[in-house]
């Protein structure tokens, strides 16, 4: 393989030799560049003047008059405009969008030089479409007259009526706009492009030029291009160039180009100071069924090449469309079922190509090209390629967005647009906080009171933090202060910037000190430079702006971060290429890996957005999306057609908008170009069968049953009703946290959840019944306490204030969805006590009853055991035992042993929770007689009566029940303390649902 740009070396470096530093190269891409002069040094063979290699951009650029004008202050410029010619008063956020929109489409109006003021023309009515066409082509009269045809809002939508009163300022915009632009002697890129293009259709270009081979042409006294009259090299006097004895401009390696572009390049090709030559030596790019080939005989018939190149096989190129090859080109396609795992499968690519010669040297690798046409694999690409290659050169770069100081930022955006004022404090909204304590680069720099504001937050429920909570930390000062006008933000983030680049430099030289690697800093270091960067460029572009909120700017500032990328050290001539598709242009590689080979990514699928409607962008030239299509399938069959080796890996997942389809590019070789490449396929089949789940248990070892004994009699921790229904639900779930302690991280409550709701029942039914302690209630002191709203209210308050707010001494008036939610306890206290009365008259004995008592198990087992009983009431002779539950569940059971049994998947685990607590209180009073009641929130409306039930008929005695109770509880202690019997997972996989385990189970 001779790669396209060693043949131009070769060809210019034997015509003119060291001349040649007289000529100027002109390449789609700085990269193509590179790459030519590495080429001319080793043909050369000997140090020798470059000559200049510049892109199609930077030439256009040299040529115009006007500086490249920064898009924020675009936006900036056409907002006022728009204002001023619209009479509208909408404000920068809702203009920015469409904003960009115009912004894109005037350049492509200018870059195609459409006739702005035709395409924006105003239609009235359908005469008006018939006037002063004359200028028109037959196609773009066409287009005009079927779009308004379809569109005239007469009778129609709003919608319409709205799209033609904006359509009617768009040339007035345009022009003013542009008018601007000219008065500061700046320009967007196609209204640039134009400018060349105009001068140089209309026979001369004199400006100045800024690219110093534009110095070398013609007459030195005059800048710019020559033209015939004042050359002062003409040979016979004739005003013909000498091609072999003047500089020229040549052209390589472009394709799908602009009007503007063509006006240019005719231009010098008129002048007699360029050439052109295209890379179609690709079979497929010629073919008239394929897209790549839309711009191909166009180019070669306006822009023929001086010298012919030699193709593969010797034939000279000259667009010839049957050159053979002397082999065929191996296409691996690769089907991956992951994004990643096309990555990882580079690895497997790449020592495969090393072991078989096709890298012969892997420190160098320049032969082989990674292309990656989703720029999201770029990190796990970079972690996948193995040690054997040390030599990496990323062309891509790693976008600022994807840094950890501007997720920061963005942290940063949230919490000033959720600020509020309470109190005549300003309020930050905990979660916003928290996101800001928990990144690395505050945490690292305030560590002890970053550790002691989380724990302030969590354990006080703080929902939102007020500026008077924070510590006087510098940095936390800096961040936590609320911002009043948008102009604020610039040096708002430049402080916070500073202080943590001081920091890191601190810990820098901490690191070298101590002869660690200082890496990771100096990145991070980059990074915040950069972005200090560009929040001044922001600032500058941004000082006439009025109108703009808070949010607009933080988005404007994120938008800016993501289109800039810091670029990776490297040596650009040295080592394994990783590139996008657009940097591959021009340059010819032996092994190429392409990741993402998925329909919609490569070729991508992004349609024009655009305020011009299809029908008048296609009428008019502008580009659609055929013009896309046409200008990737030629990036990609330029890309393979000289390579020996091409691997192409796709995600073969079918999820959400994703179809795991192959790209059309595929079936395009297999089925069209057969007779080319050697294609083979496959799909990579991670083996996704479930292994076998091992149950997991836990021996009772020495230190095992070491933790256990902190339960028996004289330890310090204490079994409860809840944890012995743990047990039984699932012995490991009761290792997990009765054993190691285990539990959810807290987090800061924003509703009142199912925990928080009961907890405040049932310090609202404490409160109520304390008043009544030793005292018989009857149905009119339930009735009185249930009209007393005043009193319910004042209750809720507390409650509230106690177990939500965590504030017991501020109560407050419940708002909002807290209003709501203390109604909904308001109506079940109601309904409580309206229970209560089929009960009375009854004595109150007692609320959240606590017990904390040895128990014998038998002669070598003594626990430790503690219980809250909700409620207690004495009904003629008997005790009730009453628990409270928020959910729902049974008051019934067929037999006590149901109530042991874990493997059943409704277990009345409530009923043997309120047989422990009457266990316990039985043995505290021992004579007294006792009945079971659950009261289930949930039901409470609908159940007449809380009372535990046996096949239906009500407890009146637990006694009798207890002796067997007892034998099968002693049973389940003992089994718990049984040095032979380990924890095990539950059988009953519906116990796991909710559990928090369920990860470290594989459940």
């Amino acid at each position: 393989m001779t790669p396209f740009l060693y043949k131009i070396a070769e060809v210019f470096y034997a015509q003119y030799g060291n001349e040649l530093y007289r000529h100027t190269f002109v390449f789609p891409n700085r990269r193509a560049g590179f790459f030519f002069q590495k080429y001319l040094a080793e043909i050369a063979g000997k140090p020798l003047f470059s000559p200049s290699v510049i892109t199609i951009q930077e030439l256009f650029a040299s040529l115009s008059p006007y500086r490249p004008a920064d898009k924020i202050e675009m936006l900036v410029m056409l907002y006022d405009h728009f204002g001023r010619i619209s009479g509208s008063d909408e404000s920068f956020d809702d203009f920015l969008y469409w904003g960009e929109m115009l912004l894109n489409d005037f350049n492509d109006v200018d870059k195609y030089m459409a006739d702005a003021k035709q395409l924006f023309r105003n239609v009235h009515d359908f005469r008006s479409m018939d006037d002063d066409l004359t200028h028109l082509t037959e196609k773009q009269k066409e287009a005009i007259r079927r779009f308004w045809t379809n569109f005239m809002p007469v009778g129609e939508s709003e919608t319409k009526k709205k799209f033609q009163k904006t359509w009617q300022i768009l040339y007035e915009l345009y022009s003013s706009f542009r008018a601007e632009l000219q008065e500061k002697r700046l320009a967007y890129e196609g209204m640039m492009f134009r400018e060349v293009a105009e001068r140089a259709g209309a026979g001369g270009l004199d400006s100045p030029g800024k690219h110093a081979g534009l110095a070398e042409q013609g007459n030195q006294d005059k800048p710019g291009f020559p033209d015939g009259q004042d050359r002062a090299d003409k040979p016979n006097g004739q005003g013909e160039q000498s091609y072999d004895q003047s500089a020229s401009y040549i052209f390589v390696g472009l394709n799908a180009l602009t009007p503007t572009e063509i006006a240019l390049l005719e231009y010098v090709k008129n002048q007699g100071i360029a050439d052109f030559y295209w890379d179609y030596e690709s079979p497929q790019v010629h073919d008239s069924q394929n897209r790549a080939s839309l711009w191909v005989k166009d180019n070669l018939r306006r822009f023929p090449s001086k010298f012919i190149l030699q193709d593969s096989t010797g034939n000279g190129e000259g667009g010839k469309t049957d050159a053979g090859r002397p082999e065929k080109t191996s296409i691996e396609v690769i089907g991956v079922p992951s994004g990643v795992g096309q990555a990882k499968h580079v690895t497997q690519i790449l020592l495969r190509l090393i072991g078989s010669g096709a890298i012969p040297n892997p420190d160098e690798a320049i032969n082989t090209a990674i292309v990656l046409p989703d720029e999201r694999l770029l990190l796990p690409v970079l972690y996948s390629i193995p040690e054997e290659i040390e030599k990496i050169n990323v062309t891509m770069g790693y976008g600022l967005s994807y840094s950890s100081i501007s997720a920061l930022m963005e942290h940063i955006a949230g919490l000033q647009r959720n600020i509020r004022e309470s109190a005549g404090e300003m309020m930050f909204y905990h979660r916003n906080v928290l996101s800001i304590l928990n990144h690395p680069l505050v945490y690292t720099s305030a560590k002890e009171e970053v550790e002691a504001l989380k724990t302030y937050i969590l354990t006080n429920n703080r929902i939102v933090v007020s500026d008077s909570e924070f510590p006087q930390h510098p940095l936390l000062q800096l961040i936590f202060r609320p911002l009043t006008a948008w102009h604020d933000i610039f040096e708002y983030i430049k402080d916070i910037l500073t202080f943590i680049y001081n920091t890191l430099t601190d810990e820098k030289r901490v690191k070298e000190e101590a002869g660690d690697s200082t890496r990771p800093i100096d990145l991070e270091r980059e990074f915040i430079v950069q972005y200090h960067k560009t929040v001044t460029r922001l600032q500058d572009r941004l000082h006439t702006a009025r109108n703009m909120s808070l949010e607009t700017c933080f988005r404007l500032l994120n938008k800016l971060a993501h289109s800039i990328s810091v670029a990776f050290s490297g040596e650009p001539l040295s080592g394994l290429q990783v590139m996008g598709v657009l940097e591959t242009r021009v340059i010819d590689f032996e092994n190429l890996i392409i990741l993402s080979m998925n329909e919609g990514v490569f070729p991508l699928k992004d349609p024009v957005n655009s305020f011009i409607p299809f029908t008048l962008r296609k009428g008019f030239g502008l580009p659609v999306y055929e013009h896309q299509d046409s200008t990737y399938a030629y990036h990609f069959y330029r890309m393979i057609s000289r390579a020996k080796r091409v691997f192409m890996l796709y995600d073969t997942r079918t999820e959400e908008m994703q179809t795991g389809e192959v790209s059309r590019y595929f079936y395009q070789l297999k089925y069209l170009y057969p007779d080319y490449f050697n294609i083979s396929e496959r799909v990579v089949a991670y083996d996704v069968a479930a292994p076998e789940i091992l149950p997991v248990s836990v021996t009772k070892t020495p230190e095992v049953l070491r933790m256990l004994d902190a339960f028996r009699k004289g330890g310090e921790s204490f079994l409860s009703a809840s944890l012995i229904n743990n047990y039984i639900n699932c012995p490991l779930q009761f290792y997990f946290t009765a054993v190691e302690g285990l539990y959810e991280e807290d987090e800061v409550r924003e509703s009142v959840e199912s925990d928080l709701f009961g907890s405040i029942f049932h310090k609202l039914m404490e409160t109520i019944y304390s008043r009544y302690k030793a005292k018989t209630v009857t149905p009119d002191v339930l009735t009185s306490i249930a009209k007393d709203d005043a009193l319910l209210t004042k209750l809720l308050e507390k409650a509230f204030a106690e177990y939500y707010f965590k504030q017991k001494d501020e109560p407050r008036p419940l708002l909002g969805q807290h209003y709501l939610i203390g109604e909904i306890l308001r109506s079940y206290v109601k309904q409580t006590l309206e229970t209560d009365k089929q009960f009375t008259p009854f004595e109150f004995v007692g609320a959240e009853y606590r017990f904390r008592t040895p128990y014998r198990v038998n002669a070598g087992l003594s626990v430790n055991f503690k219980g809250i009983i909700d409620r207690i009431d004495k009904v003629g002779d008997s005790y009730r035992i009453i628990d409270y539950k928020t959910g729902t569940g049974m008051t019934d059971f067929k037999q006590i042993a149901d109530l042991f049994d874990g493997s059943k998947p409704n277990r009345p685990y409530q009923i043997l929770q309120v047989f422990v607590y009457a266990l316990f209180y039985a043995q505290e009073y021992p004579d007294v007689r006792l009945s079971p009641a659950i009261y289930y929130l949930r039901s409470i409306f609908g159940d007449p009566s809380p009372a535990v039930t046996c096949n239906k008929r009500p407890i009146s005695d637990i006694l009798v029940f207890m002796d067997e109770f007892l034998s099968l509880f002693n049973n389940c202690l003992e089994e718990i303390f049984n040095p032979e019997i380990p924890f095990t997972q539950t059988r009953n996989t519906k116990n796991c649902q909710w559990c928090a385990f369920k990860e470290l189970c594989n459940r």
